[in-house]
């Protein structure tokens, strides 16, 4: 990394699809005849080339849309992308298709690892000519989705603020102005509630209609494809949720009881649920505009290396993180494949949650760098995403002995705030996750009745909510409409659970030598996307989080470390 560009000097340039598209042709022909690997290999590599140029302007353009979603450019050149890169998963299942069963595909297998072929099976399975514009919809209702979010302009207390900064005060101390930012989200999600329901219906109908094309019974089974589920299925996803149910639910409800003697309510409501200390959730004691330079040394004390790899970041230009107008909501890493940089996208407005996601993203920033080099395929430098969350979460909870650097005397109870919100979100994330199996397994349901379905979700896995006669959206069960997830990344969030099982393994660990942790930490990291899931565990030395034997060792260690 030390000659890296700046950002700034990258220069977007809107890559030729039908150009592509020729070569990518021409390629796959030479291929089926290929009878020396080292042939096979070199056309393989020119088939990457081309692969890594489109998806990192492709890359390229999702950043620069989101730092300024009024830049009307970024955002019609986001279209174009939704019918070019449906075309061209397309014609990359061909041609690795072809790969499979060229006729050194042996050769290739004992050069390249089983991965690249698990994966071109997987995608053949995934896409057809007959799809491709179904795709592009449905990435193009997504993009719709996010557009509108990001455009969101609230009336609060005399001024307009978007989703991101109303969030500072859903948590402020005095609950007048909780119940008052609540309302003022609850009548946002109700205007759009009709456009959003319209957004998920079509999305359900377009999702089921390719899941059908391709010849699955559901979205769910398609589902579980384009997430690259190698070695789990809904089954053990179904065991986990209820193990989450049994051994995690009731520790949050007792965290509820807690928290409502700590706020001194007659009876805690949905309003006070973020506030979980009577004078406030801690806030770091830093500046904003300081949080990308102490997260920097955090991660060179961390990893004892300086410059730290986010402070180079930051130095070229490879970080946004303050929230600002137009500026695209959430937080992410994205990297960018032509260049083997990660760049962080952040929206810090003054909460504990900034510390926590430029510690998350830069634990996926870390991984992406690690693992740069693993493999001369795209497709397999990165995991697949329960296992990237492995990246990120585990550094939240790693990060734990260095928190004095950002909340000085408060570091205590933002640990504590920190271990509680995240045995909060393990059952929310299964809550999601069945959802969203119930939506595509009855892909009939109609808008009313997807919101009954969330309504008595939350009922099953968060017994505490209560809802009042002022938050109409929230209590008809709505709340589903805020999780972006949901419209963007079907069965995407249980990945999140599964990874927090395991991050909180390396936080046990880390509790008694953090220098053991962290090799088991690497270890995962500079694998990248070499095996599956389970397999990638396995090599790490950590135990897989279907094992209800671990998910009962986390629940004790949690709530000792909580005294609950």
């Amino acid at each position: 990394m030390d000659k890296m560009p700046d950002f700034k000097e990258i220069q977007y340039v809107r890559p030729n699809v039908d150009e592509i598209s020729e070569k990518f042709k021409s390629l796959r022909l030479k291929l089926m005849t290929a009878q020396d690997v080292n042939q096979a290999s070199d056309i393989l590599m020119e088939y990457e080339k081309l692969t890594i140029g489109f998806n990192t302007q492709y890359e390229l353009c999702n950043i620069l849309h989101d730092l300024d979603t009024s830049n009307e450019f970024y955002t019609d050149e986001l279209e174009y992308f939704d019918q070019a890169s449906a075309e061209l998963s397309e014609l990359s299942s061909a041609m690795l298709t072809v790969m499979v069963n060229c006729p050194c595909a042996d050769a290739l297998k004992e050069k390249y690892g089983d991965m690249i072929f698990r994966k071109a099976l997987n995608l053949k399975q995934t896409i057809s000519p007959e799809v491709i514009d179904d795709y592009a919809e449905e990435s193009s209702l997504q993009n719709d989705y996010a557009q509108i979010k990001s455009e969101a302009e609230i009336e609060f207390e005399g001024n307009k603020v978007n989703l991101s900064q109303l969030s500072v005060y859903l948590e402020s101390t005095r609950r007048q102005t909780r119940i008052d930012a609540h309302k003022a989200l609850d009548e946002y999600y109700m205007g759009k509630k009709e456009t959003f329901d319209k957004i998920f219906d079509d999305m359900v109908r377009i999702r089921t209609g390719i899941a059908r094309k391709l010849g699955f019974k559901s979205y769910t089974e398609l589902g579980y494809k384009i997430m690259e589920r190698y070695d789990y299925n809904p089954e053990d996803v179904a065991a986990f949720r209820e193990a989450v149910l049994k051994y995690i639910v009731p520790l949050t409800v007792q965290i509820r009881k807690l928290q409502k003697e700590r706020l001194e309510v007659d009876e805690l409501m949905f309003y006070d649920l973020p506030t979980l200390f009577k004078n406030g959730n801690p806030v770091p004691i830093i500046p904003g505009v300081s949080l990308g330079d102490v997260a920097g040394d955090f991660f060179a004390k961390i990893f004892d290396n300086s410059p730290s790899f986010l402070e180079v970041l930051s130095e070229h230009g490879f970080t946004d993180l303050i929230t600002r107008e137009n500026k695209s909501t959430g937080g992410y890493c994205m990297y960018l494949d032509g260049y083997a940089i990660p760049f962080i996208f952040m929206n810090a407005n003054g909460t504990a949650d900034d510390v926590a996601t430029i510690v998350h993203e830069g634990g996926h920033a870390y991984a992406a760098i690690q693992s740069a080099d693993v493999s001369p395929f795209s497709e397999c430098l990165a995991p697949t995403l329960e296992a990237c969350e492995i990246h990120s979460t585990a550094m939240e909870f790693m990060s734990y002995p260095f928190m004095e650097m950002f909340y000085g005397d408060k570091a205590e109870q933002y640990r504590e705030l920190h271990m509680t919100q995240a045995l909060l979100f393990l059952p929310y994330g299964c809550m999601v996750d069945e959802f969203q199996h119930i939506v595509y397994d009855n892909p009939e349901l109609t808008p009313d009745e997807r919101h009954k379905v969330w309504k008595e979700l939350e009922e099953k896995y968060q017994p505490f909510i209560k809802y009042d006669e002022d938050h109409p959206f929230h209590a008809m069960g709505g709340a589903w409409m805020k999780k972006d997830h949901i419209f963007t990344s079907p069965f995407y969030y249980i990945d999140y659970c599964l990874a927090h099982i395991c991050a909180l393994q390396l936080w046990n660990i880390s509790r008694e030598d953090m220098k053991i942790a962290l090799i088991k930490y690497n270890k995962l990291c500079s694998l990248g996307g070499t095996d599956t899931f389970l397999k990638l565990l396995e090599k790490s030395d950590l135990t897989s989080p279907f094992d209800i034997n671990i998910i009962k060792q986390v629940a004790f260690s949690c709530s000792e470390f909580l005294n609950l």
